[in-house]
């Protein structure tokens, strides 16, 4: 199956695009123009070979290297974003990390923290501000039901842990995005777990690594996962307005108990109010609490 543009679909934006479920949606999508696909990840090299194989047979794709590990550079990423997109805009989240140890960024946040959460959140909110945006896809995880966030101990990492640090953090977005989504009823949002895919996502040394790699092996191929995103890249509506549904694979489900956790979602409408206020005042709106 091949996404379909009209002649009034813009770029659509894959972070992680190197590798993994991004790479394998970025192959799977077959962009025809005016339909263009932005690829975002830090490994240049490995985004150009994956730009190289879309246009080798009639796609149109540029890579873009940018890194969401620290506040400024995700911001700034979102600024050449916004300078180089055609709007309207489809946006996938899909970059993410699973840190095996407690790694703290230059802003001295936990790693897993800004790149799982606050620094996909800054660099789109450039976009959204600018009304760049018509779709915002966020790949999140299953496992996000396993997190427990803490507005003083998730950010800097004292609750670390190299098991629940992935779950919170991915909790952390997808409740996040939410309050987002009824801040801007126009652009149409969804969530989801995209299936359980056999990347280097989690990796491992020593004798647990050995173990999770025999494991993995009875996992999907990220082929699969990335041809049921671009399925639902398709589709004409993925949310109400307002709203972002949750997804598993590609079947609406209830959001998990813990994403309605009033005082979680107080505690993460907090600190993304917090982070986002790092943007221009005037072009940041302030989430309702």
């Amino acid at each position: 199956m091949t996404v379909t543009p009209s002649d009034t679909m813009g770029d659509i934006v894959i972070t992680g695009a190197s590798r993994g479920i991004g790479r394998a949606l970025a192959l799977a999508i077959e962009p025809r123009p005016p339909t263009r696909l932005v690829l975002v990840a830090r490994d240049e090299a490995m985004l150009k070979q994956v730009a190289s194989q879309i246009e080798a047979t009639g796609g149109c794709a540029l890579s873009m290297r940018g890194d969401l590990a620290a506040l400024e550079s995700a911001r700034e990423l979102g600024e050449r974003l916004a300078a180089e997109v055609r709007p309207p805009v489809t946006l996938v989240h899909n970059a993410g990390i699973w840190p095996a140890r407690r790694e703290l960024t230059a802003d001295g946040l936990e790693r897993a923290f800004v790149v799982n959460y606050v620094g996909p959140l800054l660099m789109q909110q450039v976009l959204l501000t600018r009304r760049l945006l018509d779709r915002v896809m966020l790949v999140s995880a299953g496992l996000l039901v396993r997190g427990r966030y803490s507005a003083e101990r998730t950010p800097g990492g004292l609750d670390f842990s190299s098991w629940r640090t992935y779950c919170t953090t991915k909790l952390a977005c997808a409740i996040a995005q939410r309050d987002i989504a009824a801040r801007y009823p126009t652009v149409d949002f969804v969530v989801l777990h995209p299936g359980v895919a056999r990347t280097d996502l989690g990796a491992r040394r020593g004798l647990t690594g050995a173990l999770l790699h025999l494991v993995k092996r009875l996992w999907e191929r990220p082929e699969v996962c990335g041809a049921r995103l671009r399925d639902l890249l398709a589709r004409d509506r993925w949310s109400p307005p307002g709203t972002a549904r949750w997804l598993v694979e590609d079947q609406e489900q209830p959001w998990p108990s813990v994403t309605e956790d009033e005082q979680m979602r107080h505690a993460v409408r907090g600190t993304t109010d917090r982070f986002l206020s790092l943007l221009a005042p005037s072009r940041t709106p302030t989430l309702e609490r």
